[in-house]
């Protein structure tokens, strides 16, 4: 098999995997928190029908987590996994839960492994593997 067949064929394992994961985390929480645009677009081309929230830089912090405490029971946080997208899931899950919204962080840890496995850092980057498939 040629690397480029074989790339492909881990693209496409990878891709059915996410896309497991996906359908079960859609019928398990109450929203998805991400931060941006590319991002929630990116999930909704896998399917995704929970609400996507985007939390950017620039908006108020504190009136952005009353929103979601005000609005949700169960969400989970797909930040990027770079530093700082990592640093923005560990402050909102604290302060989520300490206002009793549930964050759920099986869905961030298993899709961090699945695009791990294919070099992908950003969820927004989840779209090039859809259009790599």
């Amino acid at each position: 098999m040629s690397q480029n067949r074989a790339e492909r064929a881990k693209d496409c394992e990878a891709y059915i995997e996410l896309c497991e994961v996906i359908q079960e985390m859609d019928g398990s929480v109450d929203a998805i928190i991400v931060e941006g645009v590319h991002d929630r677009d990116a999930l909704e081309e896998l399917g995704v029908t929970v609400n996507i929230e985007i939390y950017s830089a620039g908006f108020n912090y504190t009136s952005f987590v009353e929103y979601l405490m005000n609005r949700y029971r169960c969400v989970t946080i797909l930040t990027d996994y770079d530093s700082a997208g990592k640093r923005l899931n560990r402050r909102l899950t604290a302060r989520l839960e300490r206002e009793g919204v549930k964050v759920e962080r099986y869905y961030r840890d298993r899709i961090g492994k699945i695009l791990g496995f294919r070099g992908i850092r950003n969820i927004e980057a989840i779209a090039s593997l859809t259009r790599r498939v």
